[in-house]
């Protein structure tokens, strides 16, 4: 929501299936699901679709979103930012799917208390309901360091619907503005609102953009063409307070350096922060996010969470692989839930059912699409000096195109690998990374890509690894609170 923006009344999307609970599901809610974005909305819909028709003994779904538009795939908002998608066309599923398949959806309210004891929520406009199951999917907000002045009218994020419409605004007034964080949505929002006829600046802690995910050569060739799109950018740039006029509007950014960049709006795009606070106040154990097992259980019998508010073995998940996995383990924990046994059901690990698909976290190779700028990244590309000395790169580029490939090498392995132009060869390049394969019968043709290289002659492993677009969310794995000023760069 804009920071802008006084609460505004909650309206409910035509496109939602919302209707009163039956008063047969009023005593029993069956298995609620608090948050309908990406997670619940797909969790609600996959467990839906393992119950036939006929099948009455199974718990009621139900799924309540304090947002108005429910399902709608977030990542989508840059498009709709730019002009290029309508909102209309993000939603993940039809409204005739939730109704076809019984689900119940409740939106624009939100959860207020939970009684894990008495197993009961009472939502924010009176009602209260029973579950035998809770699901807690309550996503992620979007993170605002506390710069002198972050209140002021004008400061905005850029997370959901309400954002969108107030930056589409500034932007077709051809009004100035400036985003901070060099991630993957700050850089989004910037060409997005720069094409709409915004004049964008990009300010960005770190030496280059994506810091975290490119080297310097690839960084370089994604900023040049953020210059040919008017998108400005402010390196090593550390803010020190939003400058705002006497009626309390955003009227300029003040820098360390002694810098004043003028501005009407400010994004913050900075990454984000679970959504575990109704959790910690029911009584979950919560860390950055809410804690779970290896089966999506909580600290708390018969309540569970997914997605990025949740916190397994302190790590936290922002992409949509790792997310979909989350739901698909879930999915094969309570699609056995029936009423006659609904409050007792295992939950611990003393006895595992057969049917239950543990969730396994995956390393993680990050493709990158910015406004259509494709960049791979994998493995380990930044090294301090002295480990610098012991690995060895491999170096290809087509300046005609704008291709660059480097890979890092230790002791005749690949460890690490950046792609910017073609990507095609991100995945054999993965694979190379978590298989820790010799590479010494490849190593003359390995920065032409696999077709080049005679792989009879390695021995691949074929372990796990899951490819993954960072524009599907922005969590930060390693966040401290308390220094969020210092982690400008991290919109990961």
């Amino acid at each position: 929501m804009s920071l802008s923006m006084s609460q505004a009344a909650t309206t409910v999307d035509t496109h939602t299936n919302t209707h009163a609970l039956a008063a047969d599901h009023q005593k029993n809610a069956g298995i609620v699901i608090i948050g309908a974005g990406m997670a619940g909305s797909r969790f609600a819909i996959e467990l839906a679709r393992t119950h036939s028709n006929d099948d009455t003994a199974r718990l009621p779904i139900t799924l309540i979103s304090k947002e108005p538009h429910v399902g709608y795939n977030r990542i989508m908002l840059s498009p709709v930012l730019a002009g290029d998608t309508a909102f209309e066309d993000t939603y993940l599923y039809d409204e005739a799917e939730y109704e076809q398949l019984g689900i119940t959806v409740l939106s624009g309210v939100a959860v207020e208390t939970i009684d894990t004891k008495c197993q009961c929520i009472e939502l924010d406009d009176g009602q209260t309901f029973n579950y035998a199951k809770l699901v807690m999917a309550t996503g992620s907000t979007a993170r605002v360091i506390p710069f002198p002045n972050h209140t002021a009218n004008g400061v905005h994020v850029f997370r959901d619907l309400a954002d969108v419409t107030a930056l589409m605004d500034y932007a077709r007034q051809g009004k100035t503005g400036l985003v901070i964080g060099g991630g993957v949505l700050g850089l989004e929002a910037a060409c997005a609102l720069a094409a709409q006829g915004a004049s964008m600046t990009v300010i960005h802690m770190d030496g280059h953009v994506l810091n975290r995910q490119l080297d310097l050569p690839a960084a370089e060739l994604l900023q040049t063409e953020l210059g040919r799109r008017g998108v400005g950018l402010a390196v090593s740039a550390h803010t020190e307070a939003i400058e705002m006029n006497d009626v309390g509007e955003v009227c300029g950014l003040s820098l360390k350096d002694g810098r004043t960049l003028v501005a009407d709006f400010i994004v913050m795009a900075v990454g984000v922060i679970p959504n575990a606070a109704l959790a910690k106040q029911s009584g979950l154990e919560v860390n950055r996010g809410i804690v779970v097992d290896d089966f999506m259980h909580t600290s708390c019998p018969n309540v569970y969470a997914i997605g990025e508010c949740i916190e397994r073995e302190g790590e936290l998940f922002g992409m949509v692989a790792p997310v979909n996995q989350q739901v698909d383990t879930l999915v094969t924990v309570l699609k056995e839930a029936l009423i006659e046994n609904d409050i007792n059901v295992i939950d611990n690990k003393a006895a595992v059912p057969d049917h239950w698909v543990p969730f396994i976290s995956k390393p993680l190779s990050l493709k990158l699409k910015v406004s259509g700028m494709s960049a791979f990244s994998a493995g380990q590309i930044a090294f301090d000096d002295e480990a610098a000395n012991a690995v060895e790169t491999l170096v290809y580029r087509q300046p005609d195109l704008n291709h660059y490939h480097c890979l890092y090498l230790k002791e005749n392995k690949l460890i690490g690998a950046v792609l910017y132009g073609d990507t095609s060869d991100g995945s054999f390049y993965s694979q190379l990374i978590m298989d820790n394969v010799d590479i010494t019968p490849i190593k003359d043709t390995l920065i032409f890509g696999e077709a080049y290289c005679h792989l009879d002659e390695i021995t691949l492993n074929n372990s796990p690894t899951t490819e993954v677009d960072i524009e599907f969310n922005e969590t930060d794995r390693n966040v401290d609170h308390h220094k969020a000023a210092e982690l400008l760069e991290d919109a990961l």
